[in-house]
């Protein structure tokens, strides 16, 4: 859940969680280090722009139940990649919280996106369980690298 920053906007992106959980003691005795378990009983994860100036959220986005995990990644172009709860890969916007482009990709994102280049183009690379997957901007959204192209709409 790598927080990132955008220093165009002002803004500090975190992805958040509302959740009810139990926690029990396992250890008997004096109990070293964590000494206990917790049951999450239920969770919302939620992507939250905060302005490190004032502290205050300026937009939130939810993700869906569950835990949210992804991590996030501004890049110069004005985007923000992460990942939801539904398998979704997401673009969106860092100074709203608006889905520019997203892609469902049949996995769990549990690491954050990073970007790189490479002949002149940029790339969005995604780890989804045990594959690694990469993305190319085209001029009509982006490319899946190796595979036919997700036609999505423009994020200019």
């Amino acid at each position: 859940m790598a927080p990132t920053f955008d220093p165009d906007t002002g803004l500090f992106y975190v992805s958040a969680r509302r959740l009810y959980s139990v926690f029990y003691l396992t250890a008997e005795g004096k109990a070293e280090g964590w000494g206990g378990r917790d049951r999450n009983l239920w969770a919302e994860s939620v992507i939250q722009a905060i302005d490190y100036r004032t502290g205050k959220i300026r937009w939130s986005h939810e993700i869906g139940r569950g835990e949210g995990i992804a991590g996030l990644l501004t890049t110069a172009g004005k985007l923000l990649f992460t990942a939801d709860n539904s398998a979704n890969l997401l673009a969106l916007d860092p100074a709203t919280g608006r889905t520019l482009w997203h892609v469902n990709i049949g996995g769990r994102v549990v690491a954050s996106p990073m970007t790189y280049e490479l002949a002149g183009r940029q790339y969005v690379l995604f780890a989804v369980q045990d594959t690694l997957y990469a993305f190319c901007r085209i001029s009509f959204g982006w490319c899946e690298t190796g595979s036919r192209c997700k036609i999505a709409e423009s994020v200019t």
